[in-house]
Formats: C-alpha cells, sequence, structure tokens
C-alpha cells in the first residue's frame, strides 16, 4: 500500500482534501443501452445507480445522475439514490437526452453536463428502476422527427406523451388496459414503446393486448395494428431492421414475432428439439441474419428469417488491456445473463450486450457461428457495497453484494478476483478481524439467491489467516432454534466478530431474527449464545437481511469480550439492550437496558474505538427528522452520552492518529451543525474537520465507511450501488466538479 499522496501525518495549513473511485470495475446490472442513428451519444441505465455515457476520448463511461448534472432540490431527494428506470437519446439531435427516475423525468441538451426536471410538479409518478422487469423495454422513445415528442410508458398508470420536451405531459387515453383474464399476469409490468426509423408512426406493444400502432406521426391516437390472426400478447424486447421491419422477443412464448404489412408471423426458436426462451432478438445489417439472445446467455442464429435456428458458441474474453480483468474471469459457462442485445449504428455487426455484471460488445466475425463478448466496463462502478475493513498492517478489503470480499493493495488498478473465492453470486454481508491478530478474519459470506444450492456453497462463511489472500469454509455451520437442517440459508448473512485474543473465538448473529452463535474452535463446533430471559425459538435482532447493521463487536482491548446490541426484536422484546460477554461468549449479561438510540432496529452500528479500552460509539444509523445523534461511552458501555454537535451518523470509523495526538482519528459520515458530510476529528470528538460534502457527486445511498490504521489521513466511503472512494490529504487546487470528473479536491473546512 503507497502512502497518502501528501505523506503527511496530520492536519496541515489550506489543507485538501483529493477523492477518487476505488478501481472494482463494473459488477452491478446494465439493464439497457441507447445509441443514436449516428453513434455520437451512446448511453446505459442500470438498476440501482444511476446511468452512464460513454466518452470516447477518455475510453471510459461517465456517470450522469450526479450532484453536478441534476438540478437542485431533486439531487437532495432520496428517491434519486437508486438506478434509472429509462434513459433515452433523441435521434434526431444526440446532444438531447431523457431520463426517467423514480418521481420524475430529467432533460439534457448536452449530452448529460446538466439536466432540467422534464416532469411537472405536483404530478405523481412512482418508476421502479429495480423492479422485476427491469429487463424489458424501452420504456422511453423519442420521435426520429421531432426531439421534444416523447413518450413514457409506467408501471402502473399507462402510457403519457409529451410534446414539448416534457414541459406538459398527458395520459394517452386509447391505449387499452389488460383483460380481466391477463390483468395478473401483467400487473406492473410496463409497456413498451418505439418509433419506426423514419418517424412516421409509434408502435406501443400493450402487456397482455398486442401492438397498437399510432394513426399519425405526432403519436396522438392509436389503433391495434392487426385485428386478425395470431400475435403476441407480451414481448420482453423487440426493434426495427434496416429494412424497417419490426421483430419483438417473446420471452414466455419462446418466439420471435415479425410484424410485416400489418401481419404477424411467430418463428419458434428451436434448438435440439425445444422451443427456447427469447430475451432480445437483433438482425445483422450485413447479411439481415438474425440473432436471438436467451436471458442465460444462449446465442441462435438463422439465415433464414427465423424458419430455423443454430447454436451459436460463446466465450467471454479479449477485453482491453484497461478492462477490469475479474469480470472477463467472471464465467457462467462463458455466457452472460443479458438485459437486452443492440446493435451497432455504425459499426456494420457489432452487437452490445446488456448483462448482469455490465456492459459487454462483441463482434461477430462474417459468415462464422461463434461469437466473443468483450467486457467494456470500464468507468462503471456499481456494486453495491456493504462495508470497508482495514486490518493494521495489511491491506483494505471491501465488501458488497453479489461479488463479494474485494482485497486492494493498489486502489487505483481494477481487481483481479474477489473472495472468499470466485464464484457466480456470493455477497459478503460483513467481515471483522481481531484486533490482536490483524491478519486473522472472518466473514459470513452468503450467495442472496434463493436456488442455486447444488454446490454445497450457498453459504462460503468462514476466515481467513493471511489478511485476506485466501479464505477457508468454517468447518460446520449451526442450525439456529426454528430452522430445518436441510435449509441451505439457517446459518446465513447478519453481523460476524473475532476475539482480538483468540482468533479461534467468533461470534455470528444471523439475519432474520435467528439465534446467534459462538464458537471457540473456529468453528468445528458451535454454541448458541443464551441470553437470560429469551424466548426462543427467533433470540436475534438482526431482521432483515439488507440492512447493514452492525450491532456485534469485540472489544479491541479485552480478550473474550463481546458486546451485543438487542433491539427486542418480536417476542424478545424484554432484551432490548446492550449485553456482555467475557468469556468468549458463554456467559452474557445486560450491562444497560432498553434503547442507546431510538430507531435502532435497521442500520444501527456499534464500533468501538481501536486500542483504547472501555471507549465505544454508537449510531441508529438513520437520516431525516428524529434523535439520530451519535452516542459515545466511556465506560464499556454502561452508560451513553450524546456527541454534540454532531446531529446525525450514518457511520463511525477510526484512522491513525495525527501526530501528537493519544487516541485514533475519528472519522464519520454524517450531519454537524447542520452540514451534512464526511467529517475528521483528531482530537476524540472535541473537534470536527468537513473533508468532503458529497465527493464526486455521488448521490447513491452512502452505507458504512472505513479508514486506514497505517496511514494518517486515508478514509473510504461505501455506496450502496456504486461502489467506495477513498479521500486522503493530497497537494491539490479545489475545481467545481462535472458530469467528466474522476477525481475531486476539496478544501478541508
Amino acid at each position: 500500500m503507497r502512502p497518502t499522496r501528501a505523506g503527511t501525518t496530520g492536519p496541515v495549513a489550506n489543507e485538501r482534501y483529493g477523492w477518487r473511485p476505488v478501481a472494482i470495475g463494473g459488477g452491478g446490472f446494465i439493464t439497457g443501452q441507447a445509441i443514436d442513428p449516428r453513434g455520437k451519444t451512446h448511453v446505459a441505465r442500470t438498476d440501482v445507480a444511476g446511468a452512464y455515457l460513454w466518452n470516447a476520448d477518455r475510453d471510459q463511461w461517465m456517470q450522469l445522475a450526479t450532484a453536478a448534472t441534476l438540478p437542485a432540490p431533486e439531487r437532495d431527494s432520496d428517491w434519486v439514490w437508486g438506478g434509472v428506470y429509462e434513459i433515452a437519446v433523441a435521434p434526431s439531435r444526440p446532444e438531447r437526452l431523457y431520463m426517467a427516475m423514480q418521481k420524475a423525468v430529467f432533460r439534457s441538451d448536452d449530452r448529460g453536463q446538466h439536466f432540467v426536471r422534464a416532469w411537472p410538479q405536483g404530478v405523481p409518478l412512482d418508476l421502479d428502476a429495480n423492479g422485476p422487469y427491469r429487463i424489458t423495454g424501452p420504456f422511453l422513445a423519442v420521435s426520429p422527427r421531432n426531439p421534444d415528442l416523447v413518450l413514457l410508458s409506467t408501471q402502473n398508470d399507462g402510457v403519457w406523451r409529451s410534446e414539448d420536451g416534457g414541459v406538459s405531459w398527458a395520459r394517452l387515453a386509447d391505449i387499452p388496459a389488460a383483460p380481466p383474464e391477463t390483468a395478473a399476469k401483467t400487473k406492473g409490468r410496463p409497456d413498451l414503446i418505439w418509433f419506426t426509423p423514419d418517424g412516421s408512426r409509434a408502435w406501443i406493444m400493450a402487456q397482455g393486448i398486442g401492438m397498437v400502432v399510432s394513426t399519425d406521426p405526432a403519436a396522438r391516437t392509436f389503433a391495434p395494428l392487426t385485428k386478425d390472426g395470431p400475435s403476441p400478447q407480451l414481448l420482453r424486447r423487440g426493434g426495427f431492421d434496416r429494412h424497417g421491419v419490426f421483430r419483438g422477443a417473446d420471452q414466455e412464448g419462446h418466439a420471435v414475432w415479425q410484424a410485416d404489412g400489418g401481419r404477424w408471423t411467430r418463428y419458434p426458436v428451436v434448438s435440439n428439439g425445444q422451443e427456447r426462451e427469447v430475451a432480445a432478438v437483433v438482425a445483422d445489417p450485413r447479411d439481415d441474419g438474425l440473432y436471438a439472445f436467451s436471458p442465460y446467455g444462449s446465442v441462435f442464429r438463422s439465415g433464414d428469417n427465423g424458419a430455423s435456428w443454430w447454436p451459436v458458441p460463446t466465450r467471454i474474453g479479449g477485453a482491453p488491456a484497461s478492462e477490469p480483468s475479474w469480470l472477463s474471469a467472471l464465467s457462467f459457462n462463458n455466457k452472460l445473463i443479458v438485459a437486452d442485445v443492440i446493435p451497432d449504428p455504425v459499426v456494420p455487426g457489432r452487437l452490445w450486450a446488456s448483462a448482469g455484471v455490465g456492459p459487454f460488445r462483441a463482434d461477430p466475425p462474417p459468415g462464422k457461428l461463434w461469437l466473443t463478448w468483450s467486457s467494456q466496463a470500464r468507468g462503471i462502478e456499481e456494486l453495491v457495497a456493504t462495508g470497508v475493513a482495514h486490518p493494521p498492517g495489511g491491506i483494505p478489503l471491501f465488501t458488497a453484494w453479489d461479488f463479494g470480499i474485494h482485497a486492494r493493495a493498489d486502489l487505483d488498478r481494477f481487481s483481479t478476483t474477489w473472495g472468499p473465492r470466485p464464484r457466480v453470486l456470493i455477497a459478503a454481508q460483513d467481515l471483522a478481524w481481531s484486533a490482536g491478530h490483524p491478519e486473522a478474519l472472518v466473514t459470513n459470506a452468503t450467495d442472496t439467491r434463493e436456488c442455486c444450492f447444488e454446490d454445497g456453497e450457498t453459504v462460503l462463511a468462514g476466515y481467513s489467516r493471511d489478511g485476506g489472500a485466501s479464505w477457508h469454509r468454517f468447518p460446520t455451520l449451526p442450525v439456529p432454534p426454528g430452522t430445518k437442517p436441510d435449509d441451505p440459508k439457517a446459518m446465513s448473512y447478519g453481523t460476524i466478530a473475532v476475539s482480538s485474543g483468540d482468533p479461534d473465538n467468533v461470534i455470528w448473529e444471523p439475519a432474520f431474527g435467528r439465534s446467534p452463535f459462538y464458537t471457540l474452535d473456529n468453528g468445528k463446533s458451535w454454541q448458541r449464545v443464551v441470553l437470560p430471559g429469551e424466548v426462543l425459538p427467533f433470540t436475534g435482532s438482526y431482521e432483515r437481511y439488507p440492512y447493514v447493521r452492525r450491532t456485534l463487536a469485540a472489544d479491541p482491548v479485552v480478550p473474550g469480550r463481546f458486546l451485543l446490541f438487542h433491539s427486542g426484536l418480536g417476542a424478545n422484546a424484554a432484551l432490548k439492550g446492550l449485553w456482555r460477554t467475557d468469556d468468549g461468549g458463554r456467559h452474557w449479561t445486560r450491562i444497560m437496558a432498553g434503547d442507546i438510540a431510538p430507531a435502532n432496529g435497521y442500520s444501527a452500528k456499534l464500533r468501538a474505538m481501536p486500542g483504547v479500552r472501555d471507549r465505544w460509539f454508537f449510531t441508529n444509523g438513520q437520516r431525516g427528522p428524529g434523535n439520530n445523534g451519535l452516542r459515545h461511552s466511556r465506560d464499556g458501555g454502561m452508560t451513553w452520552q450524546t456527541l454534540d454537535p454532531v446531529e446525525q451518523a450514518t457511520d463511525i470509523a477510526f484512522g491513525k492518529a495525527a501526530a501528537g495526538h493519544a487516541t485514533p482519528t475519528i472519522y464519520i459520515a454524517g450531519k454537524i451543525s447542520g452540514r451534512t458530510g464526511l467529517w475528521r476529528s483528531i482530537d476524540d470528538g472535541a473537534t470536527w474537520q468537513m473533508i468532503g460534502e458529497r465527493p464526486l457527486g455521488r448521490l447513491t445511498d452512502l452505507v458504512a465507511i472505513g479508514a486506514d490504521p497505517d496511514h494518517f489521513g486515508r478514509v473510504y466511503v461505501a455506496y450502496a450501488g456504486s461502489g467506495w472512494l477513498y479521500g486522503e490529504p493530497t497537494p491539490c487546487r479545489p475545481v467545481p466538479i462535472g458530469r467528466d470528473t474522476v477525481s475531486e479536491c476539496v478544501a478541508v473546512r
């Protein structure tokens, strides 16, 4: 690990902080892409963290939804934290973008440098970028003739039309609703929208009904494409080829549908005698051959307009050296889980896939039946982070949903692998290290899917004895009361801690309110944590697994001592309070009854100051109104006081002490004296300095922070959907950030 850029040991006059992304690369679902006909503007939407624009000059993607691009006050609203429901490029004006988020549509006329609100105030809108139909689309369409004419399909409120660039909208009245027999199947499933390439008509796939087509170029009124013969009732994706022929992907019907002259023809995708699901269909402009893509990566090609199909071998590889190599190493049997595939409008034959770990590109050789997907994710950081751990003398470890643990010796180079071991999906909800043996780590890694248990590795909870370089599973897992022995997730998720004196002594509180367990032999055997007065079977207080909740911690000074805060969940309201064990988990005493802070049942965090006896901190992790201040204790948790002037804290971390100071530097993400941002205190919370307000304009939800114990000033920030940033003292000059900002310099205040 290199030293901080400034090599500082404490605050200096006119101090500056530099902020950069921790280079992991990709890792999240790209749910759709759009490119204008001339290839000037290429955008991609995500399900959890905004949307991206391809910057050819920088050879990377740039985040579009930031504090620098979105208007106030929307950028301060919590509904812009998530993904983008849909994004579209105006075909006749590639500088014009429309971007739909949860409660508004935004418009840009400078390729996303700046957005304005393009949805009337007071008109309700509720769009879910991470809903079950996020992999379908498109839900926005812009007329090729008029960049001000735009259609938006919502999940539960029909299709809307604007002819003034989003200043005003009206709901289309003649789009039919699904009949009762299909209404349940289509509930919440948005209709799909296209304009013909010449802009003469708009097509809308009314899910559960069929295709309707506008009777005029202005898309004011619509009529069924056809009233006779078979037709698709549901489509997942679709589009027009170079001849203006429309084809749609019918996943449920295992077919490609072609509309020609107002008449539909169904072409089942049959391979090895079986009809296959179809996620997307693309016509190759070089020879008009067809590609059909299954949701799970199989590819089929037809040279006779869909009458017959051949499987196309695929592989993942060939990415440029600048690309995150771990994405190419991630193999789903050399297939991609795809949301969509679209053709490149400029490079003949090139394909762009919106995939589960980022965008991929393929250039199939003419006349060859094979295809190589090349990762193109650089610039996209879309992992849903759960935390950061940096043991003294070691390297930082970044934990996330889906793709586990990334141990990073160089923060500016992309990951090459992940732990506990590369697997299709494995989430690391928590990771802890032993204060007395910092090379000893533990994790409760769990696959979040409710399937795919066959390999016996749904739970990869275990330990490392080399700082995270290698991992080993616990030999056994306990079966909490109220669960079944054959449940592969009986013991899963939650929070975990390891003793400062003995790395074989681990305590794990699983999710779903299940009982905590402790081990004294590194998982060879487990015993249940027994709290006096408990009511079986569900004696824990970690309820829902998505919470970033850390209410179990090992004392960093006293071996065998752990603290556990219980929120009084369910039938165990009487257990509410702070509990302590001094013998590794065998016996427990409640040292404080009741709440430390209100609203503590969600993302609360209990943190111990390293190297300082009996110094503890607690936050409920809540934002918004309420008593959300930071609590601290100097007597091992028996009594607590609010730490003024901290009004709110999402998380607390501890880093290397400043020169001349005896206690670690404290960092918080929160609000002090009415100002929200990242804060640093070198004097045990007596005074505070702001080291960043909203680094790089990140809008995604900040869930955790960490700090470097070996180099003063370095701090890590974890986001739910856009990975991690790190900041440190840096000689630099503050300048305003913009769409293409990849690092930020701020003055310490």
